[in-house]
């Protein structure tokens, strides 16, 4: 199920990307993301959004209303966790997750800019699929147990952005995992189970 929907999304980005259609333009638009996450980790004894990762990848977006538009996102995205321990012999807490995630989105605009033909805001909230590429831990009570986290990640994400011209948007995303990263009752009882958190500061470029 997993391969058939990202597969699915894949396809779904070609279409967008090759409409020549001058109908279908003003209909459907792609775009980039690019930003940072801030990320934390509930379980890893530790708090705040301390883990900087990337976050960027392609947009795609389709209008189905005049205020309201379909948006579905292929990022790569980096999160964990991450405490300084000045006097652990380990060195620093880290737990670096990176992820290959596709959020599916609604979005709410208004504030109509009438000059320039374009909505100056937009709230948006949705769920993302995130498939783990790569996990590692130092100096966490999870060292040993990476290969046991959880690859496929199901979230919840609401954030906002300000359109600063009709191409280029500045905002935020806050997401949290809805399902955990670590099963402790189905690995090891004497461990905390992991469930990630992370805010997204981005730049979006819309064709």
């Amino acid at each position: 199920m997993n391969k058939i929907f990202a597969t699915s999304c894949f396809l779904l980005f070609i279409a967008l990307f090759s409409i020549e259609k001058a109908e279908a333009q003003q209909r459907f638009k792609a775009g980039l993301v690019f930003g940072l996450n801030a990320s934390q980790i509930r379980g890893d004894e530790f708090a705040g959004y301390k883990k900087l990762g990337l976050h960027g990848g392609l947009r795609a977006t389709a209008m189905l209303k005049d205020k309201m538009d379909l948006i579905i996102e292929m990022l790569y995205s980096q999160r964990g966790s991450f405490q300084r321990l000045p006097n652990n012999p380990d060195g620093d807490m880290k737990i670096n997750l990176q992820y290959a995630e596709v959020p599916i989105m609604l979005s709410y605009k208004d504030w109509y800019i009438e000059e320039e033909d374009f909505y100056k805001v937009q709230a948006v909230a949705g769920f993302s699929y995130g498939r783990l590429i790569e996990a590692t831990a130092v100096a966490s009570f999870h060292d040993t147990e990476v290969e046991k986290f959880n690859v496929n990640d199901y979230s919840f994400t609401v954030g906002a952005d300000v359109f600063l011209t009709k191409h280029f948007a500045i905002g935020s995303r806050w997401t949290r995992s809805i399902n955990l990263l670590y099963n402790n009752k189905k690995h090891n009882e004497n461990l905390d189970g992991l469930i990630g958190y992370f805010l997204s500061f981005r730049g979006m470029y819309v064709f």
